[in-house]
């Protein structure tokens, strides 16, 4: 197998001469080979890196030693030092069935043109490439021209040697330096996901000031649409796998569910780091009416599921006085409470969590502790609907006030109260507002 293709159309004769020539030559080489022994440390380290290769044949290139074989149903070159050490392997591969990245090359460039030839080399100093022939067609010209291509490791053509009288024509992908990613970010990339399929590199900013970029790869591994972050050095930083809703964890979905059913999913991620901070990141669209643009929320969680930060657009959070959402314990005693409440919003309350909402047409406020224990309920009340009690008492002692407001509390340590608010209008009365506690048997109690 070799790594060269004639750059120009061959002649009948020449093409025969050729061909003569190199028989005679295999045949002194063949003599000569079979002269030299293959050091014994070279074969063992071959066999171990090649188990039952076949059609085994021997040479020496200048003070190496190579060897032609076929090894699991494909023509195989593989090259070592005198000394046994590794040097390159050279495959040949299926030409229909291209490595994507390159196969969107020829596509794009070569797609009249007809693949005759894929070689993949996988080196030991990790310079692994494709090389690909290309045989492409003239009127006129009886036959065809041969095209070399030079992919790198992740299908990024490097090289076109294009036949003679053709050199003029433009290459495309070649010398393009916004797309240079360095060699150890690659080798990282590469054994980090292996078979990884449809690879595009793109760089950003890194902020500190000895580094000036990350580089970030996207492509498809394990049937996942997946980035990943390197350093220049080719360390890796983060990894985030996209997710359908339906394959999420299952409390982050949860959450969702509870949450946010009635908003779009755009993007769900599992993001995998360097410093074991792993986290999901969830974004999310709603849709109202009047709303030029959709509301976005950003989700994380911790690698628990559990939420740790919600952003929310800025129209939208003086409804959310909450940072952080409430835990999901929470949220569901919340539910089996109040299952038909309506306009839900939460804030904290000296280390509780405390709703608001409308519940049974009654504006309403509920107060749970951080384990999702219910601690109060206060519900307004309708002025003119006071309990009976609280009433008489109020047209006794206070018959030239107005009630402005009432409200029961429910308590669960049992100590249940209603407040009143009066104000009065009339000249000469003081004071003219206040606010009255009465305890569940409507007795006016002190103040709390």
């Amino acid at each position: 197998m070799y790594l060269y293709a004639l750059n120009k159309p061959v002649f009948i004769m020449k093409l025969i001469i050729t061909i003569l020539f190199s028989a005679f030559t295999f045949l002194l080489i063949a003599q000569n080979s079979s002269d030299r022994d293959v050091p014994e440390i070279v074969e063992k380290n071959f066999k171990k890196k090649f188990p039952r290769a076949e059609n085994i044949s021997w040479d020496k290139v200048v003070d190496n030693y190579k060897v032609d074989c076929y090894y699991r149903g494909r023509a195989t070159y593989a090259e070592y030092t005198p000394e046994g050490e590794w040097i390159q392997t050279v495959t040949d591969m299926d030409t229909k069935n291209i490595y994507p990245p390159i196969a969107r090359y020829i596509n794009e460039n070569h797609k009249k043109d007809k693949v005759i030839l894929i070689e993949k080399a996988v080196r030991a100093d990790k310079q692994n490439f494709y090389y690909v022939q290309v045989s492409h067609k003239e009127r006129g010209i009886k036959y065809p021209y041969i095209y070399e291509l030079f992919f790198d490791k992740t299908g990024k053509i490097e090289q076109v040697k294009v036949p003679e009288g053709l050199e003029d024509q433009t290459i495309v992908g070649i010398d393009d330096p916004n797309t240079d990613t360095p060699a150890e970010v690659i080798d990282g990339w590469q054994k980090r996901f292996p078979k990884a399929e449809g690879i595009e590199w793109t760089k950003e900013i890194n902020p500190s000031d000895s580094i000036d970029y990350n580089y970030i790869a996207s492509f498809i591994y394990r049937g996942q649409v997946t980035k990943a972050e390197f350093l220049p050095n080719g360390k890796w930083v983060e990894s985030r796998v996209e997710y359908e809703e339906k394959n999420l964890y299952v409390p982050v979905l949860k959450y969702i569910e509870e949450n946010h059913w009635y908003d779009d999913l755009i993007i769900a991620e599992k993001v995998t780091r360097a410093d074991r901070k792993d986290y999901y990141y969830v974004k999310m669209e709603r849709q109202e009416k009047g709303q030029f643009r959709p509301y976005v929320f950003e989700l994380f969680f911790d690698k628990s599921g559990k939420i740790t930060k919600v952003i929310r657009p800025e129209e939208l959070k003086s409804q959310y006085l909450l940072t952080v959402d409430i835990p999901p314990a929470v949220a569901k005693k919340f539910k089996s409470r109040f299952s038909s409440a309506k306009d839900v919003k939460w804030e904290t309350s000296e280390g509780n969590w405390k709703s608001s909402f409308t519940y049974r047409d009654h504006p309403t406020t509920a107060e749970f502790s951080d384990s999702a224990q219910w601690i109060m309920t206060i519900v307004e009340l309708d002025t003119k609907n006071l309990y009976a009690p609280v009433q008489r008492y109020i047209d006794k002692e206070f018959p030239k006030y107005k009630v402005m407001f009432a409200e029961k509390a429910t308590r669960k340590d049992r100590k249940d109260y209603y407040y009143v608010e009066l104000i009065s209008n009339k000249k000469g009365i003081q004071p003219q507002q206040m606010g009255l506690y009465f305890d569940k048997t409507g007795k006016l109690k002190k103040e709390e």
